[in-house]
């Protein structure tokens, strides 16, 4: 688990470099610079930092498998879920090594932000089949699955909004403009329907585990759930309503990333076993 926490760190990390434009500090790649070690200041320091700490993820990532390697025989489904997690992990780095060499593509970004979360899902569900966690009999496997597929394409689809270099494409609410074009209109009214949608889902979720189930796990996993989309959708908003300011761009990926682990658990908890 300590891994996937690494993991949503580097995200946010990520951000930031990508927001501060130091995603060019370090112009090429692995080396930075020619060097191993380059100068650190400015845009190099921080984009060499990410680096290193991409660097110190990757290996607790490969600690998390070796582990779970030697005890395949006990727990093979965490074996197969970690070593996927260290293949993603890897697949990862080297988008974000194609990142440079492509100058920042925005697709290749997109893609690395989606090994990303591939990264965290399969490190936060291989963790709780190690430790054993109880079973969430509620919502259940299908609703979490949905909610998690809903989740994946709100957040990409916010990644192809800055993938396409479009964050700024549509600044005005609730809706676009006519003059922003027809590929602006599509993505921003697609990610804000989608999060207006997922945001009521959450907390519909939340009422009806309530409901049936009292205030468990499984509720306090859903009103989280919608709490963070909560949050998420008001940086939106406030990012929009007072100008895409770095720190709140940071925070609505950082915020994003959160809400994608919470969701991941909730399905990771309903795929657990039954268990006496």
């Amino acid at each position: 688990m300590g891994a996937a926490v690494l993991t949503i760190g580097l995200i946010t990390y990520g951000a930031w470099v990508r927001v501060s434009g130091a995603g060019l500090g370090c112009p090429d790649w692995p080396l930075c610079e020619g060097v191993i070690v380059p100068e650190l200041e400015g845009d190099t320091a921080i984009e060499f930092g990410h680096r290193v700490y991409a660097g110190v993820t990757m290996l607790a990532t490969a600690v998390a498998a070796w582990y779970a390697f030697r005890a395949r025989t006990l727990e093979p489904l965490t074996n197969r879920l970690l070593l996927w997690a260290l293949a993603a992990i890897v697949a990862q780095a080297g988008l974000g090594g194609a990142t440079v060499l492509t100058e920042l593509h925005g697709m290749v970004r997109l893609a690395h932000l989606t090994f990303s979360l591939l990264t965290l899902a399969l490190l936060t569900i291989g963790a709780l089949q190690a430790l054993g966690w109880t079973r969430a009999a509620l919502p259940g496997v299908r609703r979490t699955r949905a909610l998690l597929v809903a989740t994946a394409f709100v957040v990409l689809v916010g990644g192809s909004i800055v993938g396409t270099n479009s964050s700024a494409g549509c600044p005005t609410l609730p809706l676009c403009d006519g003059s922003v074009g027809a590929e602006n209109l599509t993505l921003h009214m697609l990610h804000r329907a989608a999060a207006s949608g997922l945001l009521l889902t959450f907390f519909f979720t939340a009422w009806q585990v309530w409901r049936l189930g009292g205030p468990g796990l499984p509720f306090h996993l859903s009103l989280g759930a919608g709490l963070v989309s909560s949050a998420q959708f008001a940086v939106g908003v406030t990012s929009i309503a007072i100008g895409l300011y770095p720190e709140l761009r940071v925070l609505h990926l950082a915020l994003a990333t959160l809400l994608w682990w919470v969701v991941v658990i909730h399905f990771g908890l309903a795929l657990q076993p039954r268990r006496r």
